[in-house]
């Protein structure tokens, strides 16, 4: 579990280093968006001798099928087809923007904006919620690829996809 909270106090001068840090992952998330926009994953994929999927082997999507393409397909305005392959794109790429705009900033004044450090304890309660949210993202991903029957994300071959589509 990840906190956040805002920069107070006489720490929040960054340092060389960090602000290093925060220019390489503004390049890499850069890089990745012009990556995702430049290459079309069903072309690349294509060459791989398996199916690059877990829903290659339970039959149905995980939370994150499709994610690349509809990456692909936001990126390059197209967004019918990102909506089709993963609603969960639209989230992801809003959050890549909103995490390389602060860091820009932060970069820009040399100065961090918030904190964010890694909270170790889990409660058993903080855990159920994770895990129940977890499984309500993946029955809506698996509940839109049947309905709208995304051939593309399901395997009729797969054990779980006998049980829940026929």
């Amino acid at each position: 579990m990840m906190s956040m909270s805002p920069a107070n106090g006489e720490t929040t001068s960054l340092s060389p280093p960090q602000c290093v840090r925060r220019v390489i992952a503004v390049a890499a998330l850069g890089t990745t968006l012009l990556l995702m926009r430049a290459i079309d994953p069903i072309i690349a994929g294509a060459w791989l001798p398996f199916h690059p999927s877990c829903g290659a082997v339970t039959g149905l999507p995980c939370i994150f099928c499709g994610m690349t393409r509809a990456l692909h397909f936001l990126v390059n305005g197209d967004f019918d087809r990102a909506l089709y392959f993963n609603w969960l794109a639209f989230p992801l790429i809003a959050g890549v923007i909103c995490l390389s705009l602060l860091l820009t900033i932060e970069i820009a004044l040399r100065r961090k904006l918030l904190h964010f450090y890694l909270v170790a304890s889990i409660s058993s309660r903080r855990l159920a919620i994770i895990l129940l949210t977890v499984a309500a993202l993946w029955a809506v991903q698996v509940y839109l690829a049947i309905s709208q029957h995304k051939r593309e994300l399901l395997n009729p071959h797969g054990p779980l996809y006998a049980v829940f589509v026929k």
